[in-house]
């Protein structure tokens, strides 16, 4: 049924572009030549409109090719705001320039051909920037339409799916989670089934969701309630009271869904996948794959190489300040296991005495550490001994934002200690990180760090990656604990 209700919505979803698109161009075309706000030169003239007319299938062909692309007709239907103003305008931006390209090669490609051949139409530059603005609004508009008006509707009860969940453990919670997430397309969890938990508990899942009472108030409830869909989400010790909930449901006319134990395992993403006609399911999926993959590896290296230059003064003054005030190199590398697994040395700025590890061997720093300079105390507090990772991030072998790297001492005895420790290394290590702007730094216990580190890699966004670098530049620099 969330197959079938998220048809729908992509088509409209599908519509909504097209007219948007559709309503972007002709107005852009009408506002830019008989708009009298932007005048038009005497020399050429208005163009005539069937040459934009001519145009038009190439941008709307482009702008549903890369929306496809992204991922807007095909993956998870519903992103935070700003996540869609950023990609619709990505697509804008590369629609353009796409179209350019191939306007311009076909005008050049035309020059001192047969007539039959000759293509004499350049587009307006200004007409560009206004269908850049205009197209940006209206698509972003009409999608935010849809969702207002499937509120509404399914707020008045128009084909509303009721869900009752059997089982409000761990997993039954993790399912009510997961489909609240889909009220627009008219999914509502009406209450729990459980042997373990008393009637009337609220489960704290989306401000609060019933308990009805024990399994054998199963046909009751399905009485009462107009239940239209089960979601089954008992662990395999439950068999025999997996077998009765069947018995008890194939008398009405209900759709059942059995989540399977395995998911219980699983700390990230699981996809299934297809081996000749054979269903596998890969288990841990980081959503970083393909085109956002792509998008994230552009903003590092572009913004890292910005950063770079600007802050190459500080880099150098500090560099002087740690010749003058301490013996011993002014750069300290150390070995870290980053993305994959993969050995690599992270570039910092040294903040300790020279050698300060020969003898105690590798040891974690903790606050108020003796061999800590009285500058490389300074340097960490304002975390100015992370900026070198800048080169890193350049070199590939670190992201911006993401887990931040361990040795390999403590990544082994981690691995020994804590169960799915190795699953942050699915993503490449970063320089800051949800746990780090939540106050997380070395001192704090690894396993509360790696909450944060799950919750970023299973949610990641590009609108999650402002919201840390927002957050960093805001006040994750400094440690409160130095």
């Amino acid at each position: 049924m969330i197959k079938k209700q998220k048809t729908r919505l992509i088509g409209l979803f599908l519509l909504s572009d097209i007219v948007g698109i559709l309503v972007s161009y002709f107005y852009s075309y009408g506002f830019r030549f008989y708009g009298y706000i932007i005048p038009v030169d005497p020399a050429k003239g208005i163009p005539p409109l069937k040459s934009y007319i001519a145009v038009f299938p190439l941008f709307l062909i482009t702008h549903l090719v890369i929306f496809f692309i992204q991922g807007f007709y095909k993956s998870r239907l519903k992103r935070t705001k700003i996540d869609d103003f950023l990609y619709i305008t990505l697509n804008v931006v590369l629609t353009i320039i796409i179209v350019l390209a191939i306007l311009n090669y076909l005008y050049a490609y035309s020059q001192g051909r047969a007539p039959l051949f000759s293509m004499t139409f350049k587009i307006s530059h200004l007409f560009l920037a206004v269908y850049f603005i205009v197209v940006i609004f209206m698509i972003s508009f009409l999608r935010n339409q849809i969702y207002f008006f499937m509120k509404r509707r399914y707020a008045k009860g128009l084909n509303l799916r009721n869900v009752l969940i059997i089982g409000a453990g761990e997993m039954g919670r993790t399912v009510a989670q997961k489909l609240s997430q889909y009220k627009d397309l008219g999914f509502s969890v009406k209450g729990f089934l459980d042997d373990e938990k008393k009637p009337g508990e609220e489960i704290p899942v989306d401000g609060g969701i019933k308990v009805f009472g024990p399994l054998k108030e199963l046909e009751s409830v399905l009485e009462k309630e107009e239940i239209s869909d089960v979601y089954v989400a008992l662990d395999l010790s439950n068999y025999g009271k997996i077998l009765e909930v069947f018995k008890v449901v194939n008398k009405y006319m209900v759709n059942v869904r059995l989540i399977p134990d395995l998911f219980q395992l699983l700390t990230l993403k699981a996809t299934i996948e297809d081996l000749d006609g054979f269903p596998v399911i890969s288990i841990d999926e980081p959503p970083m794959r393909g085109l956002m993959l792509l998008i994230k590896k552009l903003g590092d290296y572009i913004a890292s190489f910005v950063l770079f230059i600007l802050l190459l003064p500080l880099m150098t003054f500090v560099a002087i300040l740690i010749k003058l005030t301490s013996k011993g190199p002014v750069f300290y590398y150390q070995e870290r296991v980053g993305m994959d697994g993969k050995k690599f040395k992270m570039h910092k700025f040294r903040t300790m005495v020279y050698n300060a590890e020969e003898k105690t061997g590798p040891v974690m720093s903790q606050p108020g550490d003796s061999r800590v300079t009285r500058l490389g105390k300074f340097l960490r507090k304002f975390s100015i001994d992370e900026i070198p990772q800048l080169i890193n991030v350049l070199k590939g072998e670190m992201s911006l934002i993401g887990p931040r790297p361990e040795r390999p001492v403590f990544v082994k005895d981690f691995i020994e200690k804590i169960p799915k420790y190795m699953l942050r290394h699915k993503v490449k290590s970063g320089i800051t990180g949800w746990a780090q702007v939540h106050g997380l730094r070395q001192d704090t216990p690894i396993d509360k760090r790696l909450e944060y580190d799950f919750y970023y890699i299973q949610n990641w966004s590009v609108a999650l990656d402002l919201k840390i670098l927002w957050k960093t530049l805001k006040k994750g620099f400094i440690d409160k604990n130095l």
